[in-house]
């Protein structure tokens, strides 16, 4: 599906137009399992947009859900959602939040169509699932599809992939 920078695009923006819209597709999720023996793997479907308003940033939603051995949708899986705000040369930082109990800060570049960002900040209520503790994503623009993947750290685990995923512009 082609894509055309809106006419009235802030331009702080300019360098991630290419992300705005509504992205589809399939991912998978490894995880050592617990107890330490092997990993959990899944493979899950997603939704991402991203949104302008006008201002010089973009609104990010990020929805993933479970699939059924047919691969249709079968129950929600993760959420997060926040801003990503654009600053001076390709200079990048993202501030996101999850239901799963933390919120994150990243820190990053933006060089053409990939995206590189280092969690700077997390922030873990009491009752959040995971002991999450730091990351690295990259996203690109790859012949026309979302790709992204993200490593994760715990407490008990050191920084690993984690989530990865092809996504369609819807």
């Amino acid at each position: 599906m082609a894509f055309e920078i809106p006419e009235d695009l802030n331009p702080a923006l300019m360098g991630l137009a290419w992300l705005i819209g509504r992205w589809q597709g399939n991912g998978h999720r490894t995880w050592p399992a617990s107890g330490g023996q092997g990993a959990d793997e899944i493979e899950f479907g997603q939704q991402i947009d991203f949104a302008t308003n006008g201002s010089g940033y973009l609104h990010y939603l990020s929805q993933t859900w479970t699939l059924d051995a047919d691969g249709q949708p079968a129950g929600p899986l993760d959420m997060e959602t926040g801003f990503w705000r654009p600053g001076a040369d390709g200079k990048l930082e993202v501030v996101l939040a999850s239901p799963e109990g933390w919120s994150e800060i990243w820190i990053g570049s933006v060089t053409g169509a990939k995206v590189e960002l280092a969690s700077d900040v997390v922030a873990r209520t009491q009752t959040a699932q995971t002991a999450y503790t730091g990351g690295h994503r990259l996203y690109g623009n790859v012949e026309g599809h979302l790709m992204w993947a993200f490593d994760r750290a715990t407490t008990e685990v050191e920084l690993q992939p984690y989530m990865w995923a092809r996504l369609q512009r819807a």
